[in-house]
């Protein structure tokens, strides 16, 4: 992938999406597996264990990998493999790699992995659904149900307005636009801008909007721009969701701290703008490890020195899962 992946955070979108939204999510890139789940049980993930086995496997790829187990309408449970690959050319081994994990995982758990393939890219042509090995009468074959966005978005998802759809119709927009800093501003835009006008509640629209704002990140001078012509729109239109001054400040910390340094000219300002600014990022990086992190200990998170803030930055690179970030908070 190119330097622009470096400054959008497409995984940490698709996976914040995924955790929060999975029934919905699946329900729009496998209808047809959906329907097999019990949704009355809560689906169980299982992120110990798909990092044990691709640091076994030596691929520590930027691709989101999410490991979950749900209960199927006939009683049993069922591990899922779902992978989400964001890339713009052909991979020759994709699909020896996709059946490298499912078959770790079964080798070391011992337990049969369904997996489900995301293709978030822009090669039409590239449309992987198997690994097939035949030898001397041997022979292993892997087939892997896909979900091609580029291809939902021509199709099914016309006028489609769910959160997939919506995310999905960024991430196309993201790597259409990657190195064309004014295209991307005018995509981001216009896919900000239509949120107001399709019925969605304010809550919905500023989920929709951080998760765009992460995968179509602008340089700093148009971004700026950006937020002064949303502040202008949501005038227009009434409805302060996104840019009311407390939202702002609660997801740039860092900047709002600064600023707020600066204007009353003390260095106290300063120095909470640094605590917010590494809260906030902190925040970020354990939500994209670990999940969506509950309120008592996001607030728990926003708490912590800059001392403690910068020890826990280090920490985490050994975490594994949400349980060894509370273990960290018990001890701290």
């Amino acid at each position: 992938m190119d330097d622009e992946r470096q400054d959008s955070d497409y995984d940490g979108a698709w996976k914040e999406l995924l955790r929060s939204h999975l029934m919905e999510s699946l329900e729009d890139c496998f209808p047809d597996f959906v329907q097999l789940i019990n949704w009355e049980y809560e689906p169980e993930w299982l992120d110990k264990e798909i990092s044990q086995i691709i640091g076994q496997s030596g691929h520590r790829n930027r691709q989101v990998d999410l490991l979950f187990k749900v209960r199927l309408l006939d009683g049993r449970d069922q591990w899922i493999l779902c992978h989400l690959e964001v890339q713009t050319s052909y991979e020759a081994d994709f699909e020896f790699r996709i059946d490298l994990y499912r078959s770790g995982l079964k080798w070391m758990f011992r337990r049969d992995v369904l997996t489900l393939v995301i293709l978030a890219d822009l090669s039409p042509e590239w449309r992987p659904t198997e690994h097939h090995f035949k030898m001397g009468g041997f022979e292993s074959l892997c087939r892997f149900p896909i979900c091609k966005i580029l291809e939902c978005l021509g199709t099914d998802w016309v006028g489609k307005t769910s959160l997939v759809a919506q995310v999905a119709r960024a991430q196309i927009a993201a790597l259409k636009t990657a190195g064309n800093p004014e295209a991307r501003f005018s995509a981001k835009t216009q896919l900000v801008r239509n949120l107001y006008t399709l019925g969605y509640s304010s809550d919905r629209i500023r989920e929709l909007f951080r998760l765009i704002d992460w995968m179509m990140r602008l340089p700093s001078v148009l971004d700026r721009r950006f937020k002064a012509d949303l502040v202008a729109y949501e005038e227009e239109m009434h409805m302060p969701y996104v840019t009311s001054v407390e939202r702002l400040a609660k997801e740039e910390g860092l900047e709002e701290g600064l600023e707020k340094g600066r204007e009353e000219g003390f260095l106290k300002g300063r120095e909470q703008g640094r605590e917010q600014g590494s809260a906030t990022l902190l925040l970020r990086q354990l939500t994209h490890l670990c999940g969506i992190l509950s309120e008592d200990i996001e607030q728990e998170i926003r708490k912590l020195s800059l001392e403690q803030s910068q020890n826990l930055g280090e920490a985490l690179l050994d975490f594994h899962s949400l349980e060894d970030l509370k273990n960290w908070l018990k001890t701290k």
